[in-house]
C-alpha cells in the first residue's frame, strides 16, 4: 500500500530545466486525460521552488485550459509578479506539446501574528475515520462506476468515505461528498509537500457534488464533467500524515457551469477552503 504515496511523491519530485523551468512525469492514465489536481500539486511545488524559504503558501487560483495527456510529463514555467516584505506572488504556466494547459497564480506569506483569530465551528456528527469504508470497499460493492482504470486503481492516501452516492451511508444532508484522508505513513517536514498533496486532495472530487442532484457520477454514460478553475485558501499549516476530514457541497449549477465548494479540517481546526466551478453537460 504505500507504493500508491510513493507514486504521488514521486509526481512531486520534479526535475529542474534552467532557473524558472520544472518538469512533472505524467500520470500514465490514458482513460481519462490529466487529473487536475495532478497539475495542482506540481504547480505548487514549482511555485514553492521559486521564493524564500520561509514563506508560505496562503492561496492558489488555476484555470484548466485545456485537457492533459497523462502519458506526458508537463512544464511548468514560473514567473516573478511581486516580491513584497510580507507578501510574494508567482505565476505557474504548465505547458505539454507547446501548448499552455494550465495556469495557477500563488500567493506567499511570511508568517505573522494578526489581532486575533475568527475560528468556525467544525461540523457536527462528523463519523470518525475508524470504522468508514475505504475507497476500495465502496468500490467492491458498487463496482467500477467510474471507469475501472480510476475506480480499481491504488489510491495515493488511506480515504475513509463518510458520505457519497457511492458509499453506505449516501450523499450528506447537503447533496455532498464528505471523507477523511491522510498519507498511508509518515511525510517529511517540507511544506510544500504537504500543501501540495492537499491541493491534489481537494480536486479529488469536489465538482462529483454537482452531479449527486441527478443522480449521476462522471463515470455515468453520457455524463460530461471538466474542471474549469479551482482556488484554494490555505489558512494554517496541516500535514497531510495525519488525518484531515473534507466536507464539500454543491452550491449553483447554470448554464451547463456549476460551482461547488470545500473545507478542510484537522483537529477540529479549518486549515483549507476550496471552490471549484466545472463545465457539466449530459
Amino acid at each position: 500500500m504505500d507504493d500508491s504515496i510513493d507514486d504521488l511523491l514521486d509526481l512531486l519530485s520534479l526535475s529542474e530545466q534552467g532557473e524558472a523551468r520544472f518538469v512533472g512525469r505524467g500520470s500514465g492514465h490514458a482513460g481519462f486525460g490529466l487529473f487536475g489536481g495532478h497539475q495542482l500539486a506540481q504547480a505548487i511545488v514549482s511555485a514553492y521552488r521559486s521564493v524564500d524559504a520561509q514563506r508560505r503558501l496562503h492561496s492558489v487560483h488555476g484555470f484548466f485550459l485545456r485537457g492533459g495527456d497523462g502519458n506526458q510529463s508537463i512544464s511548468y514555467d514560473v514567473e516573478s509578479v511581486r516580491d513584497g516584505r510580507a507578501f510574494c506572488q508567482r505565476r505557474v504556466t504548465g505547458v505539454q506539446n507547446d501548448k499552455q494547459i494550465f495556469d495557477l497564480t500563488a500567493s506567499f506569506q511570511t508568517p505573522e501574528t494578526g489581532p486575533g483569530v475568527i475560528a468556525p465551528t467544525p461540523p457536527r456528527g462528523a463519523e470518525p475515520p475508524d470504522g468508514l469504508p475505504t475507497f476500495e470497499e465502496c468500490m467492491q460493492e458498487v463496482g467500477p462506476i467510474f471507469g475501472e482504470e480510476w475506480s480499481d486503481g491504488p489510491r495515493p492516501v488511506e480515504y475513509r468515505i463518510e458520505n457519497a452516492p457511492w458509499a453506505p451511508a449516501g450523499p450528506s444532508e447537503q447533496g455532498g461528498i464528505n471523507f477523511w484522508f491522510r498519507a498511508r505513513r509518515s511525510l517529511t517536514d517540507e511544506p510544500e509537500i504537504h500543501a501540495a498533496i492537499l491541493a491534489y486532495m481537494s480536486d479529488d472530487c469536489v465538482a462529483d457534488t454537482l452531479l449527486v442532484p441527478y443522480g449521476r457520477t462522471w463515470g455515468t454514460e453520457g455524463t460530461m464533467l471538466v474542471s474549469l478553475d479551482h482556488s484554494m485558501w490555505f489558512h494554517s499549516e496541516a500535514r497531510a500524515d495525519e488525518w484531515i476530514y473534507v466536507e464539500q457541497w454543491p452550491v449553483a449549477a447554470s448554464g451547463a457551469r456549476g460551482l461547488a465548494q470545500a473545507r478542510m479540517w484537522q483537529n477540529g481546526e479549518l486549515v483549507a477552503s476550496v471552490a471549484q466551478e466545472a463545465l457539466t453537460r449530459f
